[in-house]
């Protein structure tokens, strides 16, 4: 247990709180690389061109049917259960961001161990479903917007994240949570071997978390797939991608 809670607080160290270096127009992302797996959810990281952090992707299987899963991944209590030291999740509702059936806005308060600064964020997150795949894609994107910034809280400026739910049988979905972003503020010291431990494990304490909460009872009943926004063809390369893994 204490070896978990260290690893976490490194992990949050490493993704809160280190400097972002400018994007490179003429980078491109480096090939995904195998470099950790537990309790069978694996680690996947590659070079991110737009800062510097690497970018992650953690695959695991959650005992749901994909419309279990869909309706979890509307539930906001599920995304203040899941980040390590999240401290406020909920909708955001301001003038011009209008929320629909498959698009909503979010704001997420995250934690950091002292004596780093907490980070938030403002997103947008949009509902896909792949009917005849029967696959579901959540897209956060970080957004610009006019909230409240908490007193000694960093706005997170960039972040991209996807949530992919493939179905393995009518009660197990393969679950990919990939992660990029430009966390802001500076702190140069954090040498490369933390950030790495820090990708090795903290999407896969995240896919834990989910699978501890899928056992709750209201995330077990018979559910059908609310989302009815068709998955676009110019995003299908996110789970060509991932099949290649």
């Amino acid at each position: 247990m204490k070896r978990g809670c260290a690893i976490i607080a490194v992990a949050a160290l490493a993704l809160l709180c280190g400097s972002a270096l400018p994007a490179r127009e003429d980078a491109k992302p480096g090939p995904w690389v195998k470099f950790n797996e537990m309790d069978g959810i694996v680690a996947y990281g590659r070079d991110n061109p737009r800062g510097f952090f690497k970018q992650g992707r953690f695959v695991g299987v959650i005992d749901l049917s994909v419309a279990q899963g869909e309706n979890m991944m509307r539930d906001w209590d599920l995304y203040q259960k899941v980040f390590y030291m999240s401290k406020k999740t909920g909708p955001v509702n301001l003038p011009g961001l209008k929320a629909t059936n498959d698009t909503r806005y979010a704001y997420i308060l995250q934690g950091a161990p002292w004596p780093l600064q907490d980070r938030d964020v403002v997103s947008r997150m949009d509902y896909y479903y792949h009917k005849p795949t029967n696959e579901v894609l959540v897209k956060v994107q970080a957004i610009n917007a006019d909230y409240p910034i908490p007193k000694d809280v960093i706005r997170i400026r960039f972040c991209e994240m996807e949530w992919m739910l493939k179905p393995i049988d009518d009660n197990h979905l393969q679950v990919t949570y990939q992660i990029m972003l430009m966390p802001g503020g500076a702190i140069d010291e954090i040498p490369p071997s933390i950030m790495n431990m820090a990708l090795k494990y903290v999407g896969i304490f995240t896919i834990q978390n989910i699978r501890k909460l899928a056992k709750q009872e209201k995330y077990r009943r018979p559910a059908t797939v609310i989302t009815q926004t068709p998955w676009p063809a110019e995003l299908r390369s996110y789970a060509e991608d991932v099949a290649k893994s």
